[in-house]
């Protein structure tokens, strides 16, 4: 969603003698390849000269040059990671025409005298960006007998944390060596970090039950194994059935482990006296396609005459499962789960 440039203090940009209206110069700034947004302000040097900058955030991240924009009334450009925005969501122009220009041409000089004093045949000159992150949070608790929230006092709690504005835009994300592409990278990664963390699962009676990540990973191996085994590939959907929490997280990852998109239903307690539910789980299944239906064992036999013609498999039967485990290319763009919410 494009940000909107509003609240301007000033509606011209003056370039070379003439004047031109700041909407003009930005959307001919967009126009330009690989430009997302852009900002254009009229600033001033440390020796006085007026100087029109466009603040532009790229499609690519790179950085632009006024080269780039030959032939439009820009003398500056500074490449940015995001525009900042005020507290309505708008381009904070004030905060913009704070920004402290660098004079291209004395700079040259400057670099040049240094380059002559150290000896140097080349040299580079880097820009950074800096953020003011706001004031501290101040929170307060308010009360029947407490001052309304507009006439309350501005009290700061010692140790309160900076306030982090939000960004609506931003440059596009670089993958890092290392990150997570899709979810079943997460259990992998998890897994294999041999720092013993995992799953706590609680039943109805308050008994607790520890799962290492690494106790997940082979048990869900064995059940992707066996749903490959049956002939699940990559984008097929497996409904996912089961009776516990435990046994949920093997199915859920075992059909992520295999490339399927899982399908995810609350099971009921009686499906014989529980028409509606019984109805709502064979609605669910003929929605999505008739997949094959991944069960807690007790819950095959409830669900069989619900499902007619469904291939039912037990949970019990996929994590006996014996084959060896391969792990399949997961595409980072296909759906993971599919849930069916009450609307």
């Amino acid at each position: 969603m494009p940000i909107r440039n509003t609240n301007r203090v000033s509606e011209l940009i003056r370039h070379q003698g003439r004047r031109y209206p700041v909407a003009v110069v930005e959307a001919r700034v967009r126009e330009v390849a690989d430009v997302a947004e852009c900002a254009a302000v009229q600033l001033r040097t440390p020796g006085g000269a007026t100087r029109s900058v466009a603040f532009v955030r790229t499609v690519s991240g790179r950085a632009l040059t006024a080269e780039s924009l030959t032939g439009l009334p820009v003398d500056d450009v500074v490449t940015v990671s995001c525009l900042p925005l005020d507290d309505r969501g708008a381009v904070d122009y004030a905060t913009l025409r704070q920004a402290a220009l660098v004079d291209a041409q004395r700079l040259a000089e400057l670099e040049a005298g240094w380059r002559e004093s150290h000896g140097l045949g080349e040299s580079v000159v880097l820009y950074g960006e800096s953020y003011d992150y706001g004031s501290p949070l101040a929170r307060r608790a308010y009360a029947a007998s407490l001052p309304a929230p507009g006439e309350a006092g501005d009290e700061r709690i010692p140790g309160a944390v900076p306030a982090v504005p939000a960004y609506v835009q931003g440059p596009p994300l670089l993958p890092v060596p290392g990150d997570a592409r899709t979810l079943t990278d997460t259990l992998y990664r998890a897994a294999r970090s041999g720092n013993g963390q995992g799953c706590h699962f609680v039943d109805s009676a308050g008994t607790e039950v520890f799962l290492p990540y690494a106790g997940l990973l082979e048990r869900a191996e064995r059940v992707s194994a066996f749903l490959r085994g049956d002939g699940v590939v990559p984008g097929d959907r497996v409904l996912v059935l089961a009776a516990g929490h435990e046994e949920f997280a093997v199915a859920l990852w075992g059909a992520l482990l295999a490339g399927a998109t899982a399908v995810p239903v609350t099971p009921s307690a009686d499906y014989h006296e529980r028409r509606a539910e019984a109805e709502s789980l064979r609605r669910i299944w003929t929605t999505a396609h008739e997949p094959r239906v991944l069960a807690s064992p007790a819950l095959v036999e409830a669900v069989r005459p619900l499902l007619d013609g469904g291939a039912l498999l037990s949970l019990a039967e996929a994590e006996a499962c014996s084959a060896a485990a391969v792990a399949v290319d997961v595409d980072p763009e296909s759906p993971a789960l599919i849930l069916f919410t009450s609307g």
